[in-house]
């Protein structure tokens, strides 16, 4: 009997243009079409432990060895293991020439997700992405049904696969979900309706990162701020970003609940700007990324923003933790209400990624001496 692990890659050779439907022994069933590569193949994921047959054969889906895909959870992430996943994004946009590099750069980053478009490499790149851990959002080209559907076939059985509609067409969405049985991530960039029940987030783009918290409140949906400008000296202000004014767009949305993509535009980069398909980032920010990603993966599970600090954004377990971003503001202190308990309280120069830790014993209020400059965050524990 052919086996496969759940959330794995199950890859038939089939006589040509088809379609299969894989049925579980619980009921559940799944579709898949075919699409061309040297021959006909169908590829398949199943989510689910046990037998599937298709076509009179006979399939055992075994235990995962991953993850899988990512899901969304109210407005938030996990993968379909139900970890929480905190993404932090970059968008390269080259070919294959210079893909040996950029993925070994990506490989070596902060990055766990990386948004592409649709070229004839995406396939090789989608697998190199999957032996990092990394997720690929694949933006779809506009108006091209036949591409989508090939796109699709060929790549939907990946479990490190997102998708981004990049025009407001109600048929290429319904035409991922038809043919995606993974149920993978879809977006529709910029879409003029975002509450539409195909789309399964927001993605956006948005200069004034506290306008994320807005469209969480009104969509219910996670937000990804796909576009906030580039780092770089471009021709043009979304390319010509400062680094401090990129890195703390990243962290006010962050903070504030969204997921917000890196880029970067050095036009006098070797081979080009990084998200213009160059071999490495070569601005400060992409490095000073590497504390956010710290602390993002050392999020307590549950953590959304509260609005109990109004001047400054603020996710926390209420109670047990909170982290807050003071971006451009340069204050001497903040204080804190608290459980009486015993607290790590880390203040974080985001700029010059270094952490000063004490521990302290609050009882009702706690104050966070500052240093006074500018890119500072605070992170509070409960430690009893």
């Amino acid at each position: 009997m052919t086996s496969v692990a759940r959330w794995d890659v199950l890859e038939l050779p089939v006589s040509g243009p088809t379609g299969v439907t894989f049925r579980h022994s619980s009921g559940a069933s799944a579709y898949a079409e075919s699409f061309h590569s040297g021959g006909w193949l169908i590829r398949f994921s199943p989510d689910l432990e046990g037998v599937w047959t298709y076509d009179g054969r006979t399939v055992e889906c075994t235990r995962a060895t991953s993850r899988g895909p990512v899901r969304r959870s109210g407005t938030a992430l996990r993968w379909a293991d139900g970890t929480a996943y905190h993404p932090l994004t970059t968008t390269w946009s080259g070919d294959a020439a210079q893909w040996a590099t950029a993925s070994a750069a990506l490989a070596a980053s902060p990055f766990d997700r990386v948004r592409l478009p649709l070229t004839d490499a995406v396939e090789k790149q989608v697998r190199d992405l999957l032996a990092a851990e990394i997720v690929a959002d694949i933006v779809l080209p506009p108006s091209d049904p036949v591409a989508v559907r090939d796109a699709v076939n060929r790549l939907a059985a990946y479990r490190n696969v997102t998708w981004c509609l990049t025009d407001g067409s109600r048929e290429l969405a319904e035409l991922v979900a038809e043919l995606d049985s993974s149920r993978h991530l879809i977006s529709m960039h910029e879409a003029t309706d975002p509450g539409t029940p195909w789309l399964t987030h927001l993605s956006v783009r948005l200069e004034n990162l506290r306008g994320v918290s807005v469209l969480r409140r009104d969509f219910a949906k996670p937000v990804f701020v796909d576009a906030c400008g580039h780092e770089g000296n471009g021709v043009t202000p979304d390319t010509s970003l400062r680094p401090e004014e990129m890195l703390t767009r990243i962290w006010e949305g962050t903070v504030r609940g969204a997921y917000v993509t890196h880029g970067e535009w050095y036009v006098d980069a070797e081979a080009g700007p990084w998200s213009a398909g160059g071999p490495r980032p070569g601005g400060v920010v992409a490095q000073r990324l590497r504390l956010l990603r710290e602390v993002l993966d050392e999020l307590p599970d549950g953590v959304e923003p509260i609005d109990d600090y109004r001047d400054a954004p603020t996710l926390a377990v209420p109670g047990s933790y909170y982290l807050q971003y003071l971006g451009e503001h340069q204050f001497p202190d903040r204080t804190f209400s608290l459980p009486s308990g015993v607290y790590d309280v880390d203040v974080l120069d985001v700029w010059n990624h270094s952490v000063r830790r004490t521990r302290e014993t609050v009882v009702g209020t706690l104050t966070v001496r500052l240093p006074g400059t500018q890119y500072q965050a605070i992170q509070i524990r409960r430690a009893s």
